[in-house]
C-alpha cells in the first residue's frame, strides 16, 4: 500500500521575504547606534556639569573664607596670602578631587578704593568618556570687600 501525499503551495501566502527582514534589521541597527551615541553624549554632558559645579563650589568656598577673615578684624588685616594661600596644586585642596587646583589673588585698595578685591580661579582637568583631557578648564569668581 502506497500513500500519496499531495502538497499544495499557494503563491499568495502572507509573510516577509529575507530581503525585507534584512532591510528592517539594518534600519533598526542604525537607530540603535544613534541612540547609543546620543546616550554617550548625554552622560558626558552630565559629567561636565558636575565637574563645573564642583569647581564653582571650590571657588565659593574660598570666597566665604575671605569673607570670614575680613569680618574678624577691621582694616582687612587678616586678608593675606598667609591666611588664604595664593596657589593650591592638584590634589592639595582638602576634600576636593585630585583633578582640581585653585589660585587666589588679593589686591588691596584697587583703583584707590578702600578695601580689597579677592579673585579666585579654580582649574580642573575634565573627565569624559574618552578619559581625562589634558586641557584645563577654569571657573573664576571675584569679590570686593570694603573696610569697616
Amino acid at each position: 500500500m502506497h500513500v500519496l501525499i499531495k502538497w499544495k503551495f499557494s503563491t499568495s501566502q502572507a509573510g516577509f521575504t529575507l530581503a525585507e527582514i534584512m532591510v528592517a534589521c539594518a534600519v533598526i541597527s542604525v537607530g540603535l547606534v544613534a541612540v547609543a551615541t546620543g546616550f554617550g553624549y548625554g552622560v558626558d554632558g552630565v559629567e561636565a556639569g558636575r565637574q563645573q559645579s564642583t569647581a564653582v563650589f571650590l571657588a565659593e568656598q574660598r570666597i566665604e573664607q575671605a569673607k570670614g577673615l575680613a569680618m574678624q578684624q577691621t582694616g582687612l588685616v587678616q586678608l593675606t596670602t598667609a591666611n588664604l594661600p595664593a596657589t593650591e596644586g592638584y590634589g592639595t585642596i582638602a576634600g576636593a578631587p585630585p583633578r582640581y587646583r585653585r589660585t587666589t589673588t588679593i589686591t588691596n585698595n584697587p583703583g584707590g578704593l578702600q578695601g580689597a578685591r579677592v579673585d579666585v580661579t579654580v582649574f580642573y582637568r575634565p573627565v569624559t568618556g574618552r578619559g581625562v583631557l589634558t586641557t584645563e578648564r577654569s571657573v573664576s569668581l571675584s569679590i570686593f570687600l570694603a573696610n569697616r
